[in-house]
C-alpha cells in the first residue's frame, strides 16, 4: 500500500499549497481519513501477528509506536522553532513566534504549559481546534467553532498539521484493548461512533470543521474499519485470487485517487464512494503489494512528508520563488519529497533498527 500512502501524503501537501496542473488528488480531509483506515489495518496486523506471546507487552507496543513517530517529529519541531525564532529576531518576521510574544504576558501559566506540552508530545493538539484563548483572563475555553475565536489556539502550534498524529496516538493507546477482541465488539464500537456522528450533525447541527473530521470519538470509525479490513485480508489470503484481479483493484484505486479532483460529481458523493471503495480495496491491495520492496520504501516517506511539509512551506514562501502557471504546489512537493528522503535515511532507518532490536530481544 506504499504507493497509495505516498499519494495520499502528497494530497495533503497539495491541499496546503495548490494543485499541480489541476491535480489536487483527494484533498486533505479525505486523505487523512483514508490514512486512519490504513493505520487501523496495520495496527491490527501487528497486534495480532507481531506483538504476541513474549512480545505481547503493552509497554513494548506503545514505546515502539512512540519511537516510530517522535524522532522525526522532534527533528522537524526543533527546526521549526529555530526558524521561527530566527525569523522573528533577525528579520522581524515570524508568525508563530509573534503569537507567543504578543500573548505571553496575558496567558495563564496553565495555558502556556498546555501549549508547551502539546507542541512537545503531540497529545491534545487536536484539542486546540476545540479551544479558544480568553485574552482578558489568559485562560482557555471550549469553543464550538474555533474559526470564530481570536486568537485561534491552533496558531500557537509549530507543526499545526500534527493534530492528526494526536488522534493516531489516542488510537494506539486503546488499540490493544479493542482490535484483539471478537468482531462483534468492533462492530458495536463502529455503530456507536457512527451514531455519535449523526447525533452531532443532525441533532446539534455540528456539521462543520472541526466536528466533521477532527473529533476523535467520531473519527474512531475509520480506524476500526481498518481493523475489519485486516480480518477481511486474513480471509482472502487463504483464497486463490489471480494476480490480474488484484492488480485491477490496485489500479482502479490508484486512478481514483489521482483523478478524484477532476471527477464531475458533487464532492460528498465522491467522498463517500471513495472511502467505501478504499475500505473494500485495502485487503486486496495489501495482498498484492506486501512483498513489493519499492512500494514499501516509497510508503515509508509518507510520514516525514506529512510532518515536514508545513515547515518547508514557510521557507518556500519566504524565498518568494517565481510562480509557474498551474504549478502552485510544485516547489513544495519537490522540496518535501527530497527533505523526507533525507529524514528517512538519517533518522527513521536508524530508529527502525532500534525498534526491531527491541522486538527481537523481547522474543
Amino acid at each position: 500500500m506504499g504507493t497509495l500512502r505516498f499519494i495520499l501524503a502528497i494530497s495533503v501537501v497539495i491541499s496546503h499549497s495548490g494543485a499541480i496542473f489541476g491535480f489536487g488528488f483527494v484533498g486533505g480531509q479525505l486523505a487523512v481519513q483514508a490514512f486512519y483506515i490504513i493505520s487501523g489495518f496495520y495496527m491490527t496486523m501487528i497486534l495480532k501477528e507481531k506483538y504476541i506471546g513474549t512480545n505481547g507487552s503493552y509497554k513494548l507496543f506503545i514505546t515502539n509506536r512512540f519511537l516510530r513517530l517522535y524522532p522525526i517529529y522532534w527533528v522537524v519541531l526543533a527546526m521549526a522553532v529555530v526558524m521561527a525564532a530566527s525569523g522573528y529576531y533577525l528579520a522581524d518576521k515570524s508568525y508563530i513566534w509573534q503569537r507567543y510574544v504578543e500573548y505571553f504576558d496575558t496567558m495563564e501559566i496553565g495555558t502556556f504549559l498546555y501549549l508547551v506540552f502539546t507542541n512537545l508530545v503531540i497529545f491534545f493538539q487536536d484539542a486546540a481546534l476545540f479551544l479558544g484563548l480568553d485574552t482578558t483572563t489568559g485562560s482557555l475555553f471550549f469553543a464550538k467553532d474555533f474559526m470564530q475565536t481570536d486568537p485561534q489556539v491552533y496558531t500557537f502550534l509549530f507543526i499545526p498539521q500534527a493534530w492528526t498524529i494526536g488522534l493516531e496516538l489516542m488510537f494506539y493507546l486503546i488499540a490493544p484493548f479493542i482490535v484483539r477482541r471478537k468482531m462483534r465488539y468492533i462492530l458495536i464500537l463502529i455503530a456507536c461512533s457512527l451514531a455519535l456522528r449523526f447525533v452531532l450533525m443532525f441533532g446539534y447541527e455540528l456539521n462543520y470543521d472541526p466536528w466533521t473530521h477532527r473529533f476523535f470519538p467520531t473519527e474512531l470509525v475509520f480506524f476500526l474499519l481498518g481493523a475489519i479490513a485486516f480480518h477481511a485480508y486474513k480471509k482472502i489470503s487463504t483464497m486463490d485470487i489471480k494476480a490480474f484481479y488484484l492488480k485491477a483493484i490496485w489500479l482502479v484505486m490508484l486512478l481514483f485517487t489521482l483523478i478524484f479532483s477532476f471527477l464531475p460529481f458533487e464532492y460528498y458523493d465522491k467522498y463517500f464512494v471513495y472511502l467505501s471503495l478504499f475500505f473494500v480495496s485495502v485487503p486486496f491491495v495489501f495482498a498484492l503489494s506486501k512483498r513489493w520492496k519499492f512500494d514499501r520504501e516509497i510508503g515509508e516517506l509518507s510520514y516525514p512528508i506529512y510532518i515536514s511539509h508545513m515547515f518547508l512551506l514557510v521557507i518556500i514562501k519566504a524565498l518568494n520563488l517565481p510562480q509557474i502557471e498551474g504549478m502552485g504546489g510544485l516547489y513544495l512537493v519537490v522540496a518535501t519529497v527530497v527533505f523526507s528522503i533525507l529524514l528517512n535515511e538519517l533518522v527513521a532507518k536508524k530508529v527502525e533498527k532500534i525498534r526491531q532490536s527491541r522486538v527481537r530481544k523481547a522474543a
